[in-house]
């Protein structure tokens, strides 16, 4: 049977994962792990199409702290936010505690200081910290209603800030999700392979290479990752549970297997 029917015809029987163990090459092996690596990112990239907003305080942290409650009274009372634009009636003011400051309004002459700066100007808010421009985020969510209370207006900013950058957000979320999603492979696949080596001393075990291991962990890895990633897809669970279902599901795979073939081909003779 040609590759990769071969592989998929491994998956769904512990007997076969084990007795098809000597079945693919090591380009065949690599092949399959890339494959199942990006199986795993498809929840991750299903979520990321539906996301509308993300949190900024996960890229800035304590990014709304200098919104105190004198800043959200004032907001309220004199400014307004219409058509994508802010207007303030007291021209400009602005706010310092010691989290940083909130200057609402133009203000040619700010003076932006190391703190952290939120700078409500007429068409955006621009963030900034260290005088470095963190963001500059046009008005969007934020309007009339988002400002009468804090959690409102940081949902509203969060919401207009991942809608400017959605590319930029989408992409790093992948990136790091792939990224740990690797180092969990890495982890299970070559662990496994090295534990199951290392039965190659016992006469009690067929198996006697680390390839033989590695294909075989791979065979048993198959199911488990297709298993988590339909589960993710249906009910719409997170990266992390996602990886821990298939995780869960290999360590009992795997458990299956020993009880069925005890690692030992059915001719074999210590």
């Amino acid at each position: 049977m040609p590759y990769p029917f071969n592989y998929f015809s491994s998956l769904f029987q512990v007997r076969k994962a084990f007795a098809n163990r000597k079945q693919l090459n090591w380009f065949q092996m690599i092949f399959t792990s890339l494959f199942l690596l990006s199986l795993t990112l498809i929840p991750v990239a299903v979520q990321n199409a539906e996301l509308q907003t993300y949190p900024l305080t996960t890229f800035v942290s304590d990014v709304f702290d200098p919104l105190s409650d004198e800043v959200m009274a004032d907001l309220k009372e004199n400014g307004a936010f219409s058509q994508g634009e802010f207007t303030y009636q007291n021209n400009s003011k602005v706010f310092e505690n010691k989290s940083g400051q909130v200057i609402l309004g133009q203000h040619e002459d700010a003076e932006y200081g190391a703190a952290l700066t939120l700078h409500f100007d007429k068409k955006a808010l621009i963030i900034l910290k260290e005088k470095k421009e963190l963001a500059t985020i046009p008005y969007q969510a934020i309007n009339q209603e988002s400002i009468q209370d804090k959690k409102e207006l940081t949902k509203a900013i969060s919401k207009d800030w991942f809608q400017d950058n959605r590319l930029a957000v989408s992409l790093f979320l992948v990136l790091f999700s792939g990224f740990l999603s690797a180092v969990n492979f890495a982890i299970l696949v070559f662990g496994a392979s090295f534990f199951l080596f290392l039965t190659r001393k016992s006469r009690l075990f067929s198996l006697k290479t680390f390839k033989e291991c590695f294909n075989f962990t791979l065979n048993c890895l198959g199911l488990p990752i297709l298993a988590s990633v339909l589960i993710s897809l249906v009910f719409h669970q997170v990266f992390t549970t996602t990886i821990l279902i298939q995780n869960i599901l290999f360590v009992l795979f795997l458990a299956l297997a020993f009880y069925k073939t005890h690692f030992r081909d059915p001719d074999y003779k210590p």
